[in-house]
């Protein structure tokens, strides 16, 4: 083996992480559908005071583009806490139909008159995320731009798209890496079990997650997230398979997500 080729199989080997393999491959469950979807939650704050909503929505796409889902989310801060923390961010991606790996994300946030703005594109195994941080007085914007180089990158949007189709009763637990804004974390479900759970007016059956996070540094080695000190979602057990449920204990407070609507 000549030197050059030496080079390349060590590079190849140190782009690859070991936790790689543990990455849950799509099988999707016979009777998934990918169908128009509309999500409306409701975000509570330890566990009474009303803090926010939160609306999804799915779309197939059709013609040319018939290879592509697009999905669109909306948050805002409500109530009192918009008091304290008045925040907005709306977020469109799309996704492949097939692999429902994303093929483009775009999110823009503003808090407390900070906004901020992400671009990210995926090609042949790297993704690039463009950010943008333009302060409340408008001065000193910030740019930045961050590369990953791993094939098998999530957005929270078709994160949420891969729970949906995945046959759980092939896995007792998922991992999948996710890229909710330009930094990489792992993520871990582990089925607890089947659980009745009254959401707002409606008994759902449905299938109780355990959720870890794992932060990927710069290095890709895994580091703890300190941030979320524990989680748990509820997925319907049914042909939807839509979160109606999620709780998660952070380093700021008890935060709920409960499903409001589906159409």
């Amino acid at each position: 083996m000549t030197g050059f080729a030496v080079f390349d199989a060590v590079r190849a080997e140190a782009a690859t992480p070991g936790w790689s393999a543990s990455i849950t491959p799509l099988v999707r469950r016979s009777d998934a559908e990918i169908r128009p979807l509309n999500l409306s939650y409701e975000v509570s704050w330890s566990q009474w005071l009303q803090a926010g909503s939160l609306h999804i929505a799915f779309a197939p796409k059709h013609g040319r583009q018939q290879a592509l889902i697009e999905a669109r989310a909306r948050a805002q801060s409500l109530g009192p806490v918009r008091v304290f923390w008045p925040y907005e961010s709306s977020t469109r991606a799309e996704i492949w139909r097939r692999t429902l790996y994303p093929a483009r994300f775009e999110h823009e946030q503003t808090e407390s008159g900070e906004r901020e703005t992400y671009q990210a594109t995926y090609r042949k195994g790297v993704m690039h995320v463009e950010s943008t941080l333009t302060p409340r007085d408008r001065r000193g914007v910030e740019r930045e731009t961050r590369t990953h180089e791993h094939d098998q990158i999530r957005d929270v949007l078709s994160t949420l798209l891969f729970l949906q189709q995945i046959d759980l009763s092939q896995h007792q637990s998922l991992t999948l890496l996710v890229q909710p804004l330009d930094r990489l974390y792992l993520v871990s479900f582990t089925v607890v079990g089947q659980e009745q759970r009254r959401v707002f007016e409606t008994r759902w059956k449905t299938i109780k997650l355990a959720v870890r996070i794992r932060r990927v540094t710069d290095d890709y080695e895994l580091a703890s997230y300190n941030k979320l000190r524990s989680a748990t979602l509820w997925l319907s057990n049914d042909e939807h398979r839509v979160p109606v449920e999620i709780q998660a204990d952070l380093r700021v407070g008890f935060v709920s997500m409960r499903l409001r609507r589906l159409d």
